[in-house]
């Protein structure tokens, strides 16, 4: 008998092995994962009790939440998808996901009944709208609350050990892009691309039962870098944040002694942005992975110096489930070694991940550390397609292949440079010039938080490099002494041609500055 490789049978061992043994934190509650198994089992009931069939989508809009982590087997267990929506939205985008997804049951946080509320009429398919906590004064169209669900259900399995009611290739999860460039496009990824991350990522990163990791990165995006499943897997502690906030997340970090998290660059400046930071006892955080998107150059370091922890990156994306790459540091590694493969590249290809670096016409370029081509990929846990999407899925896995859009470099032993996106890449003059380079250097002046490069359109040169920065408070400095500053430290034809110094960025439902937004604004000024 051959089993189906499904995250489903790191449930059924977590609820077997770790029973007594408390797995979950959000919000003042605490569950034994005896507890949290408890209610997966009767949430996956309930919906079957609703009529949630096999393939059908099942659709979550709100915070990060004991719920949400819950349902990432719930629905699963009896075939279902669970699809959790981009909180950071607008209207007309989960009008546009909710109609070409079509699911049956909405679960939702009462901050977002107007948004919902808005488009009811113009999103026919959903039947069942849940509410995650029943308060008074709910609106009429609101079906019942997710807690009333839990306790009207009956626990046990609802099929014998082991029979699972779906294939390994059949969705288990879709995940919508957030349409930076384009409309939305729905990931589906199989229980098998979920097994087989989980067990490759926890391969490379050495996930232990005494783990406690906080969750700052939403779960809506691409399920908070696969931690629902392998954390799981090996009984470690979940600690949810609804909405990242940095001082609340220092003291949940010191309360729950807290030694593992990973973050995005904006929610480092944040954190070591707070005044009386050196305060909190962080003495248990033996592990902060930044990823999302590619950390200003000495981040790392900062946060090693600050938290006394081991920093690095880790990269991926939602079509690959979604982590491809994590260095892999041994103690047994040359000291030097050691900080270059932290600091200085995004590590090396997961077990079960290939590689090919190629140009624009599709040749294949060496592994030399210098050579620079679009980054294609191939292995267990890349995606099925993308939902209802044929043509589009064809394109980006021509070949076999996932064409990331990705420009890297890769070194001999398979060490991974990121350069730039394909699309943020700036030709001026003819010459290739990478945003991402620019921003490296912009972070090391003193007055900058955060900042953005984009190509600006140019009668003479076709494209000119703009910078946009926010300042960090208290600072004061002129955009001539930015683009001076870049020109001191990089080559004049690559530095900004202009500074343009904002309040705050446009961001995504990760905290991820939004080029694309910044491209519409200021692009053709």
């Amino acid at each position: 008998m051959v089993i189906p490789l499904t995250p489903i049978r790191f449930f059924e061992y977590a609820e077997k092995i770790f029973t007594h043994k408390e797995g979950v934190v959000c919000e003042g509650k605490r569950f034994t994962y005896g507890e949290f198994c408890r209610r997966v089992r009767r949430m996956s009931n309930a919906l079957t009790g609703i009529g949630v069939q096999k393939g059908e989508r099942v659709a979550y809009l709100g915070y990060n939440c004991h719920r949400l982590l819950e349902l990432f087997y719930s629905p699963i267990i009896n075939g279902a998808i669970l699809e959790p929506l981009n909180i950071r939205l607008a209207a007309k985008d989960f009008e546009y996901i909710i109609n070409e997804s079509t699911p049956r049951i909405l679960f939702l946080d009462k901050d977002f009944i107007p948004v919902i509320q808005s488009i009811r009429e113009k999103i026919p398919s959903v039947q069942n709208y849940i509410i995650l906590e029943k308060e008074s004064g709910m609106p009429e169209w609101i079906n019942g609350s997710y807690e009333e669900m839990v306790a009207g259900a009956a626990d046990g399995r609802s099929y014998p050990l082991g029979s699972y009611p779906f294939e390994e290739d059949d969705t288990a999860e879709i995940f919508y892009t957030s349409g930076t460039t384009g409309k939305p496009k729905g990931v589906m990824l199989t229980h098998r691309n979920l097994y087989l991350h989980a067990l490759c990522a926890m391969s490379t990163m050495t996930v232990r039962e005494t783990d406690v990791q906080i969750h700052l990165i939403p779960l809506f995006h691409v399920n908070g870098w696969g931690t629902p499943h392998y954390l799981l897997a090996k009984g470690g502690k979940h600690v949810l944040v609804k909405k990242f906030d940095p001082v609340k997340t220092l003291e949940l970090m010191e309360k729950e002694r807290v030694n593992r998290s990973y973050v995005i660059p904006t929610m480092v400046n944040a954190m070591l942005a707070v005044p009386n930071f050196k305060l909190f006892d962080l003495s248990s955080v033996k592990e902060i992975l930044i990823g999302g998107a590619p950390p200003p150059r000495g981040m790392a370091a900062r946060v090693e110096e600050a938290f006394g922890c081991i920093a690095h990156t880790g990269f991926g994306m939602t079509e690959t489930c979604p982590l491809i790459v994590l260095p892999e540091l041994s103690e047994d590694l040359d000291p030097e070694e050691y900080r270059r493969r932290r600091h200085d590249t995004w590590g090396r290809p997961l077990p079960g991940v290939e590689f090919r670096l190629v140009d624009a016409e599709g040749r294949d370029l060496p592994w030399d550390g210098k050579s620079v081509g679009e980054l294609l990929v191939r292995g267990d846990m890349v995606m099925k397609g993308y939902y209802n999407q044929l043509e589009e899925t064809a394109k980006t896995l021509e070949g076999g292949w996932y064409h990331t859009g990705d420009l890297c470099a890769l070194e001999a032993d398979g060490q991974l440079i990121v350069k730039d996106r394909k699309k943020d890449i700036i030709i001026s003059g003819g010459e290739n010039i990478s945003s991402l380079e620019i921003e490296q250097v912009l972070y090391g002046h003193p007055a900058i938080l955060e900042c953005a490069v984009i190509g600006k359109n140019d009668e003479k040169w076709g494209e000119i490099p703009l910078a946009l920065v926010v300042l960090r408070e208290s600072y004061q400095v002129t955009p001539e002494e930015i683009i001076q500053y870049a020109r001191a430290n990089m080559a004049h034809f690559k530095a900004p041609r202009e500074v343009r110094i904002l309040s705050e960025f446009p961001k995504g439902g990760t905290g991820k500055i939004l080029k694309s937004v910044l491209r519409e604004r200021y692009r053709a000024y």
